[in-house]
């Protein structure tokens, strides 16, 4: 199987059933499965996912319950995917399933991770406020200056990579980051990256995640990339 489409969702299930049809067409004639990892969501949108698996033998579920973490979903999907690529999509579909040609084809050529980018040339956040947009600027920022990953759009959610890059640095990742490209490019020093633009679409349904709870755990996972990073470069240096 050459692609594994992994989204993690959390009351997702208005926006499931069009994100499926979405990418049977967009990925007609390529050899793919969707992995729908749901946090066992209160609408039971892991109930909505298998009645579609049921019917679409390209779909997947993973219900996960417990603990809550967009970090171990990814995850946890990447690790089930049958895939030698994997590509991590949101559900609410803002992440627009058009370019996964293309990143694939990318990743084919010269790349080791793809990333779907709102912040390169020909990419756009359509018709975000201008608050908005100052916090993705300076989250932005953040992750270049404290880690120092050279991608333009660190935040996104959107990318794909081979599956045996994955399971070389699966033990170094810590579920509990609020991004996990993030913590994927953190530990793949050297890798080839490459920025596909997209326009980041607005939310169909649902509510938006960000909260309070979540800068702080993102603020968290710098402070925690940078010491790694730092204890690295020392250790190389002894």
């Amino acid at each position: 199987m050459k692609l594994t489409v992994v989204s993690p969702t959390f009351n997702e299930s208005e926006n499931l059933p069009r994100l499926i049809r979405e990418l049977e067409e967009v990925l007609a004639g390529t050899e793919f499965e969707v992995i729908i990892v749901d946090d066992d969501s209160p609408d039971r949108t892991w109930e909505v996912a298998q009645k579609i698996a049921r019917q679409d033998s390209h779909v997947q579920v993973i219900r996960r319950q417990g603990s809550r973490s967009l970090g171990w979903s990814v995850i946890n999907g990447f690790t089930a995917a049958r895939g030698d690529i994997v590509a991590c999509m949101d559900a609410d579909l803002q992440h627009d399933p058009r370019i996964l040609p293309r990143m694939v084809e990318e990743l084919g050529r010269r790349s080791d991770l793809v990333v779907g980018s709102r912040y390169v040339e020909g990419g756009s956040v359509a018709e975000w406020r201008w608050t908005r947009r100052l916090e993705s600027w300076l989250a932005t920022k953040l992750a270049q200056w404290v880690i120092g990953i050279p991608i333009s759009d660190p935040m996104s959610g959107y990318f794909l990579l081979r599956r045996n890059d994955f399971l070389r640095v699966h033990d170094s990742l810590n579920g509990q980051g609020f991004k996990i490209l993030l913590e994927i490019a953190a530990n793949m020093p050297g890798a080839q990256i490459c920025e596909i633009p997209y326009t980041f679409r607005n939310r169909v349904a649902g509510k938006t995640k960000l909260s309070r709870r979540v800068v702080f755990a993102y603020i968290s996972q710098l402070w925690r990339l940078s010491h790694a990073k730092k204890d690295k470069i020392h250790a190389q240096a002894t």
